[in-house]
C-alpha cells in the first residue's frame, strides 16, 4: 500500500494549539500552516528543536519508540493529515523525512546565529515559500505570535519589534499585524544589502547612502 494521506480525516490546530499523536495513528503529515518542535526532556524546559512546514512528516520519533519527549505546536493555523503506509513505501517515508529533518536542523542555524535582521529574514522567507509566496508581487502571509517569533530567532521580542519597524521603514515590508505580514519574497531577500537593520535610524541612513 502506498502511504497516502486522508483528507477527509484532517486536523485543524488553531495558532499555538498543541498537537500530541496518539500510538493508534502516530504519523502525519503537515498539509498547510507551520508547527514548531520542541525538545521536553522530563524535569527540564523545553527547547527549541525545529520548524514542520508544509510536507514534512511528523511523528516518528514516536512511531520509532524513541526515549526523546518531544512537544508539538501549531505556530500559525495548521491542517495536519494522517499517514498510512507499509512496506516499501514506508521505507521510502522514513527515507524523506530523515532528509527533511536534516534539512530542517540546519536551517535552524540560519534561525538562530548572526544578525537578528537576518535570521527575522530567514524565518520569513520560509513561511513564504511554504505559503506560496514566492514571487515579486506584495502578498499576506501567516506568521506567528511575536512570542514564538522571537523564541526562534533567540531574540528579545522588542528587538524583533525594532527590525519589523526597520524593515517597514526601508521598503522590506509592506505591513504587520498579528500573525500577519505583507511583503514581496523578491523585495525581502534584498534585506542583505542593509546591514544592522535595528541600528539608530541615522545610523542606517548612513549605511544606505554608503551601499
Amino acid at each position: 500500500m502506498n502511504a497516502e494521506t486522508n483528507l477527509a480525516t484532517v486536523c485543524q490546530l488553531d495558532a499555538r494549539e498543541r498537537f500530541a499523536p496518539d500510538a493508534g495513528q502516530p504519523l502525519w503529515r503537515v498539509v498547510s500552516g507551520a508547527l514548531r518542535i520542541d525538545s521536553a526532556p522530563s524535569g527540564e524546559p523545553s527547547r527549541f528543536v525545529r520548524l514542520a512546514l508544509p510536507g514534512d512528516v511528523i511523528g516518528v520519533e514516536q512511531w520509532a519508540g524513541t526515549h526523546d519527549r518531544l512537544q508539538l505546536r501549531a505556530l500559525i493555523a495548521c491542517q495536519l493529515a494522517p499517514m498510512q503506509a507499509s512496506g516499501d513505501s514506508m521505507m521510502q517515508m522514513l527515507m524523506d523525512t530523515v532528509v527533511v529533518s536534516h534539512q530542517r536542523c540546519r536551517e535552524v542555524v540560519s534561525l538562530r546565529t548572526g544578525p537578528v535582521a537576518k535570521r527575522l529574514q530567514s524565518l520569513l522567507l520560509m513561511f513564504a515559500q511554504s505559503n506560496s509566496a514566492t514571487g515579486n508581487s506584495v502578498a499576506d502571509c501567516p506568521v506567528p505570535h511575536l512570542a514564538d517569533l522571537s523564541d526562534i530567532v533567540d531574540a528579545a521580542p522588542e528587538t524583533v519589534s525594532r527590525v519589523f519597524g526597520s524593515m517597514r521603514e526601508l521598503d522590506f515590508l509592506q505591513d504587520r499585524r498579528p500573525q500577519k505580514a505583507r511583503f514581496s519574497s523578491q523585495a525581502l531577500r534584498g534585506l542583505e544589502v542593509v546591514a544592522g537593520m535595528s541600528a539608530p535610524r541615522a545610523s542606517r541612513r548612513l549605511q544606505i547612502a554608503g551601499a
